[in-house]
């Protein structure tokens, strides 16, 4: 199964406008891929960022099982870039 992580701040307003863009996407395109926020000024968001080497936010990746597909760093991924690692 495909899974989507995001990495973002509470008060960074790139990291909200990602989460709803990655959102938007799976609730228009019905793609099947679990989508997880982690909070990069938590122990939790800074570990897991920690071990997918996630440097600046609000950062994307996209998986499948544990290989990552891609990566969008600093700025949300448009659609026709996010979609295809999705069919």
């Amino acid at each position: 199964m495909k899974k989507i992580y995001i990495f973002g701040k509470p008060d960074c307003p790139v990291c909200k406008e990602t989460q709803k863009k990655i959102h938007y996407f799976k609730e228009k395109e019905k793609f099947d891929a679990e989508i997880q926020y982690f909070d990069m000024e938590t122990v939790d968001g800074l570990s897991e960022g920690a071990m997918h080497e996630v440097s600046d936010i609000p950062t994307v990746i996209i998986f499948d099982e544990d290989k990552e597909l891609a990566r969008w760093v600093r700025t949300p991924p448009i659609s026709k870039e996010f979609l295809p690692y999705l069919a």
